[in-house]
């Protein structure tokens, strides 16, 4: 059975989702999670605090699976398509919250350092992982020589561009998911050698 703060979370995430983070009262969440609204505010200052819980803990599930990844028996290569995938399986399981998240935090600044502190973290950590994956792979020839840092934002750039079409894009569009994922591992597998020519 789910508690109060969880309910809480999950009414406020199915309003968000139907009508928008501004024109969600905290007397609609309440009546949505079937709590006081009192309740509401001993669990979160505002609601805008609600969405920052949100991000936390899917950040903190993230990290988790990233930690998860075994770095010692897998190439480089292979530990970043894991880290890919591991994000994308978040994403996919929690896209309600991801989608509203992308599109209403901008609407949630009364505490926007909480948020810019949270998302920089976690940046730090995914780069920092994303560089120690390429070196290794460069290391064990899995990766061709690419520039590290360079590579590990466009790594995360290219999978936040394709979080945000999939899921905010009002136009219907193929299910690009996994077709990023094998342009980005193909992009830095060595490249092939030349085929022999045969003398005649």
């Amino acid at each position: 059975m789910k508690c109060k703060k969880d309910l809480i979370i999950d009414a406020a995430i199915d309003l968000f989702a139907e009508q928008g983070f501004s024109d969600t009262s905290t007397a609609e969440i309440a009546a949505n999670s079937h709590v006081a609204q009192g309740t509401v505010f001993y669990h979160f200052k505002s609601k805008e605090g609600i969405l920052h819980e949100v991000l936390h803990q899917l950040l903190q599930e993230t990290i988790d699976a990233h930690n998860s990844i075994d770095k010692s028996r897998h190439t480089g290569h292979q530990c970043i398509e894991q880290l890919l995938r591991k994000d994308l399986a978040i994403v996919q399981q929690h896209k309600k919250k991801v989608k509203t998240l992308i599109r209403d935090m901008s609407a949630a600044q009364r505490e926007g350092d909480l948020c810019r502190n949270q998302l920089n973290t976690f940046l730090e950590h995914k780069i920092a992982l994303l560089c120690l994956f390429l070196r290794k792979g460069i290391a064990d020839g899995s990766i061709r020589p690419l520039p590290i840092e360079e590579t590990a934002w466009f790594l995360d750039a290219a999978f936040y561009g394709v979080t945000h079409v999939q899921l905010l894009k009002e136009i219907p569009i193929p299910d690009i998911n996994e077709h990023a994922i094998q342009l980005c591992l193909s992009a830095l597998a060595p490249s092939a050698p030349p085929p022999k020519h045969h003398e005649v």
